[in-house]
């Protein structure tokens, strides 16, 4: 007697709905991987900055309960990174330029921080610290008009430091030159709701002061008022000016923008699709007081009270 023996198999038919499914729960799941991957970057950027933070209470403590300017002209040949990165100052280094006479925050800040890697936010694009050789600050070793110059500008591009409150400049009347003004901690009025560090690919960064972007909000009128304006006209624009030229365009360094390191050929408009780049949209911000927080990107850029100290102007509104 023949025993008929039945073959267990897939049909085509079966076998394309299997892939198929297969191929849904990919499209499924892979965008919600990538976002996991990217709440934990941003996680550890807000780490970095809870860091920066509980180093800047650490540094005021130290002088005086004032703050660090964001640099400071300290000679030629008298960066500390060069010494951190046994190097000199050269074309071909990661050190170079004008780069070479200041000191910046990163490093007055490390002391308290122990290292230099808290510098560096994951999501930061062509993130560096310490040094980078091949690319230039501006585009060469100093270009005036956005007041950078050289390999390794700023020391790191993953935060920006309030530069026209927190660290005021006088008129720049030299190029590269202009005294810093200590700010005291007493002169910052509101410290939870003052910026002072920043997702930016540039050391400073700043509020879009004489609205470029067309999202500020919140400004001191000229001549002082009780009513906030939205003028390109006003007491902030020109506080931001007087401390040189450049510093109105420094909202563009805020994100993945960055209008410094290019050169100043970033626009406006670039800007506002680089920025909010980093994090998805959101600015990881370090509060004065030592706080972090998550922003949306136009809020940051565009909310002067978000920034401001009133040494400027007064600002009741943002009380």
């Amino acid at each position: 007697m023949n025993v008929r023996r039945t073959q267990n198999a897939f049909t085509l038919i079966e076998l394309l709905v299997v892939i198929a499914i297969i191929a849904i729960l990919a499209a499924i799941l892979f965008p919600v991987f990538a976002q996991a991957r990217e709440k934990a970057r941003q996680a550890d950027c807000l780490s970095n900055l809870n860091q920066l933070g509980l180093a800047s209470n650490m540094y005021i403590q130290d002088y005086d309960e004032t703050y660090f300017p964001h640099r400071w002209n300290s000679g030629p040949n008298s960066n500390p990174l060069l010494s951190v990165l046994n190097t000199t100052c050269s074309d071909s280094g990661p050190i170079s330029g004008a780069a070479c006479g200041k000191t910046f925050w990163i490093s007055l800040l490390q002391p308290y921080t122990k290292s230099y890697q808290v510098f560096q936010c994951p999501d930061s694009v062509n993130g560096w610290v310490e040094g980078k050789v091949g690319t230039m600050c501006g585009g060469s070793d100093n270009n005036t008009a956005i007041g950078c110059g050289g390999n390794g500008y700023g020391g790191q591009n993953s935060y920006g430091h309030n530069d026209i409150w927190m660290a005021p400049a006088a008129a720049f009347a030299t190029p590269f030159g202009g005294a810093v003004n200590v700010v005291s901690d007493a002169s910052v009025v509101r410290p939870s709701g003052t910026i002072m560090f920043v997702d930016s690919s540039y050391y400073g960064a700043a509020p879009d002061v004489c609205n470029e972007s067309g999202h500020m909000i919140n400004a001191a009128p000229t001549g002082g008022g009780s009513v906030p304006t939205s003028s390109s006209t006003n007491a902030d624009c020109a506080y931001a000016t007087g401390q040189g030229s450049f510093y109105p365009n420094y909202w563009m360094n805020i994100g993945n923008s960055n209008w410094s390191y290019s050169g100043g050929t970033v626009t406006p408009a670039t800007a506002l699709t680089l920025g909010p780049e980093r994090h998805s949209g959101q600015i990881n911000v370090q509060f004065v007081d030592g706080h972090t927080k998550s922003i949306p990107y136009l809020q940051v850029i565009g909310n002067i009270c978000l920034w401001t100290t009133d040494a400027d102007a007064p600002h009741p509104w943002c009380n």
